[in-house]
């Protein structure tokens, strides 16, 4: 317990450090801010707020699809309860352990093993994580035009190409040196996953990971447009996923700090002033994270689940990848 509250007051302290080091470098302006929060178009910031759940429900349509994969019968509502319930979980557990609440729901209402219901948690985070390396990788790229003066869309091409071959060169290497009964349970547990992905029957689940992400890049736009500034979908796909990408780095209270610097520095490309991008950038924590977090709440008392349970599954699986398999 001392040590977890330790991790949350250093974290307070990252977020707190890399604010005031952000506010004292870029001569903030108070009446600024103020006036540029008063003038908030609020209608494109109310219709932003359908963005969270239609995003989270349909990336539990995909979770629907891989618990399947898997021959677990589970209906899409309940698939959608148990997302949104492990997703504000996730937001106060360290290191977004809680979203492992959602095996719990399923596991508890199908009996599917612990392994299996967690191959599908850990291909889910897979294709979000691999959509924005994609488009935050890009982004560096585009941004800094390493490829020459090209649209974004011409470097998305591009980027997917070469991770493609990437990924292609890097399976066959593996398959080729690497002998998997003699290689580590977490290991061999992390390829059997990442090569499932990419079977024919993931076409859908990767189809329904762009879409998702391109209604949370459009419901963006719509809190941007609240601010009075008119960006692209491409240009904020990358913008947003370079962010996600920096907020991953686990020193500061829910993003806090790292997300404020991103944005300043990222839309600066766009002559988009300081107070502006902050603006921005609280507005989306608003509309995705704790408005998000509320309606998780909101289900999570409607069908609660032990958060305690959780940890003891977490920790359970974490001593079958060390090879203890009791």
């Amino acid at each position: 317990m001392k040590k977890t509250w330790l991790k949350t007051l250093l974290k307070i302290a990252g977020s707190a450090l890399i604010i005031w080091l952000l506010v004292s470098r870029i001569n903030w302006n108070l009446e600024e801010f103020k006036r540029i929060l008063a003038g908030l178009d609020l209608a494109w910031f109310l219709f932003s707020l359908f963005g969270v759940v239609i995003v989270l429900g349909i990336k539990s349509i995909r979770w629907n699809i891989l618990l399947k994969q898997e021959d677990c019968s589970y209906s899409r509502w309940r698939s959608f309860i148990a997302y949104m319930a492990s997703f504000t979980i996730g937001l106060v557990t360290p290191g977004r352990v809680g979203e492992i609440a959602r095996l719990y729901y399923v596991r508890e209402d199908t009996g599917i093993t612990f392994y299996r219901s967690f191959k599908t948690l850990v291909a889910d985070r897979i294709f979000d994580f691999a959509l924005l390396i994609w488009f935050g990788g890009t982004g560096m790229l585009y941004f800094y035009k390493l490829l020459g003066n090209f649209s974004g869309f011409v470097y998305l091409l591009a980027t997917a190409f070469a991770m493609m071959m990437v990924w292609g060169a890097g399976y066959w290497f593996l398959k080729i040196l690497v002998k998997p009964e003699s290689s580590p349970v977490s290991f061999r547990f992390i390829m059997e996953t990442w090569n499932g992905m990419f079977k024919p029957a993931m076409f859908i689940p990767w189809l329904l990971t762009l879409l998702a992400y391109f209604l949370f890049y459009l419901a963006n736009q719509m809190i941007l447009k609240a601010v009075g500034i008119e960006l692209n979908i491409i240009d904020i796909s990358f913008i947003l996923s370079l962010m996600s990408l920096v907020t991953i780095i686990p020193i500061t209270l829910a993003g806090f700090g790292t997300r404020e610097a991103s944005l300043v520095y990222l839309l600066s490309f766009y002559l988009v002033s300081p107070e502006t991008a902050i603006v921005f950038s609280l507005l989306q924590f608003t509309a995705f994270f704790l408005w998000g977090g509320i309606i998780g709440l909101l289900i999570w008392f409607y069908k609660p689940v032990s958060i305690n349970l959780i940890m003891a599954d977490y920790k359970a699986f974490i001593r079958y990848l060390k090879g203890d398999k009791q």
